[in-house]
């Protein structure tokens, strides 16, 4: 067995060249195995281990073990400590910030040698869980197809290989390792896949392994086919923000799915887009804003338009809106005055986005927004923190610069509505 997989591993590497190796080593089997077939191999790596500090001495011993191992064998090595506990004091999500803080890691030391790859233990008995664990929380195709083989500069060698037969040449090597206490715990919801919820489906579903396998396979090859597809969907969002209502009826719900994975919008608009495409001008989807470059999606006449999410430090200004039948004799620039019959269905505030235009007072044609703040010297960091009044049909004003000439009021109507902005 052992000459079978080294073999592979050989053929592996030369299929993916690469100046340097790094090997992400935590002491457990997996890794310990993988590291082991390097060095067999005479695979000259880089061995990197993060220390979460979560288990005490139990932590600090699988570094020892990992340092002990590399020392014996000459084999470089970085550790990164951190006191995982203390960033989870204001609240989170234990095993999201470890993994953000293991791969700034990781990717710390492989942009220090260009081209370089990052080797990872992961088998597939991790690609079914990954799988389930994917179906559980409504993934879309690039979620349910698993873990590639090579994704960006990871690469993950063990893929074909079950745990069982890994576990078989662990021990044709006599191989040693550290266990995690952790791993035995099902308040993780992989552990609970791993230990229980799997085993009994494959009890009683002898071949369900290989029809997942196969599914998966199924989402790579059309995922990969369909990716350039998918790519200009969003470079055109993200350069225009906007896409036409034409282009967005023709997209497939599982590209569609994609689209919104990659701007993390909340995938459950995947069936209210379509709505909204059926509603009127003016309605909107929003969403609490996270790591994602919009927070809000508007109708329009014949696109929908995307509304980029602002910055903690700029505040959304609010309305008063008060009906009056005659104009007062002093104006200022917090105070609009409407005429009623000139709006169209409701106001609303919003961020301005690239390509809004509005036609000012004092102008006989349009002007974009961006040419507006850039007459009034608004500096590029403060330009994502000006707002637009808007009805369902137009600009009203770009907030505390311009007025559009179309709703104005005057002395000749009948009915004006008074609105005052506080910021």
């Amino acid at each position: 067995m052992l000459n079978k997989f080294l073999t592979y591993f050989q053929s592996f590497i030369e299929k993916h060249p690469a100046p340097h190796y790094f090997l992400a080593v935590s002491g457990g089997h997996d890794s310990m195995l993988l590291l082991e077939l390097c060095r067999r191999n005479s695979l000259a790596v880089t061995v990197l281990h993060v220390n979460y500090q979560l288990r005490g001495e139990e932590s600090d011993k699988d570094q020892a073990f990992v340092e002990d191992y590399c020392q014996t064998y000459a084999i470089p090595s970085h550790v990164h400590r951190v006191e995982l506990k203390e960033k989870l004091i204001h609240g989170g999500n234990l095993q999201n910030f470890a993994r953000t803080e293991r791969y700034d890691f990781f990717q710390t030391h492989l942009s220090r040698v260009p081209n370089s790859f990052l080797l990872v233990a992961q088998h597939q008995d991790d690609q079914l869980e990954t799988f389930w664990l994917q179906l559980y929380r409504g993934s879309g195709m690039s979620g349910l197809q698993g873990m590639l083989e090579k994704n960006g500069r990871i690469i993950r060698p063990l893929l074909p290989f079950s745990r069982k037969e890994l576990t078989e040449l662990s021990n044709e090597l006599h191989l040693k390792w550290r266990d995690d206490s952790s791993n035995l715990s099902t308040k993780y919801l992989r552990n609970l896949f791993r230990l229980k919820l799997l085993p009994a489906l494959e009890e009683e579903i002898p071949n369900l392994r290989d029809s997942v396998q196969r599914i998966q396979g199924f989402f790579q090859s059309t995922l990969e086919e369909n990716q350039a597809e998918i790519d200009t969907v969003l470079n055109g969002i993200r350069n225009n923000e906007t896409i036409a209502l034409t282009e967005v009826i023709n997209i497939p719900d599982y590209k569609l799915v994609e689209v919104l994975k990659i701007l993390t919008i909340p995938l459950v608009f995947t069936k209210k887009i379509p709505e909204l495409i059926q509603s009127e001008v003016g309605k909107r989807l929003s969403w609490k804003a996270n790591e994602g470059p919009f927070q809000s999606i508007v109708k329009e006449r014949d696109c929908l338009r995307f509304i980029p999410a602002i910055p903690d430090s700029f505040s959304t200004p609010t309305f008063q809106a008060q009906f009056i039948t005659e104009l007062p004799s002093e104006f200022d620039k917090n105070t609009l005055f409407l005429d009623q019959s000139k709006l169209v269905g409701e106001l609303y505030v919003r961020p301005w986005t690239k390509g809004d235009r509005m036609q000012p007072v004092g102008l006989k044609g349009s002007k974009l927004i961006s040419d507006i703040l850039k007459d009034d010297h608004v500096p590029a960091s403060e330009k994502h923190g000006r707002f637009v009044l808007c009805d369902d049909e137009k600009i009203i004003c770009c907030i505390s610069h311009r007025i559009d000439r179309r709703s104005i009021a005057n002395d000749e109507s009948k009915l004006i509505v008074r609105i005052e902005f506080q910021q």
